[in-house]
């Protein structure tokens, strides 16, 4: 089901996103349902709160960008982002590294 995107000023995209508790059915179908959206919106990314969901749950598909081509690394070896897309991530957690990297970006 497609859903309705908030635009800038929409209050719901200022409010903090609570952590996903459990991963249930409705965790499940909103993450398709945002799949969804963010495709008949030809985006690459889309966050809870964009659909006035305050959860800390994004979802993320950049294997149709073709001009500008993606790198991804996971467990510290970089691996080809079209075999791990749609990537649905929940909870996400930053971690700063010892390293530097410098890139443009845009």
């Amino acid at each position: 089901m497609k859903l309705l995107i908030r635009k800038y000023g929409d209050p719901a995209l200022r409010i903090k996103g609570k952590p996903v508790a459990e991963l249930d059915g409705s965790i499940r179908e909103l993450a398709e349902n945002m799949l969804e959206t963010m495709r008949a919106a030809n985006g690459i990314g889309l966050a809870a709160q964009q659909v006035g969901e305050a959860l800390q749950l994004t979802v993320v598909d950049v294997s149709a960008v073709e001009d500008r081509p993606s790198t991804m690394t996971w467990n510290g070896r970089e691996v080809n982002p079209n075999d791990h897309m749609p990537l649905v991530i929940i909870n996400p957690q930053i971690e700063t590294g010892t390293e530097k990297e410098i890139a443009s970006e845009g």
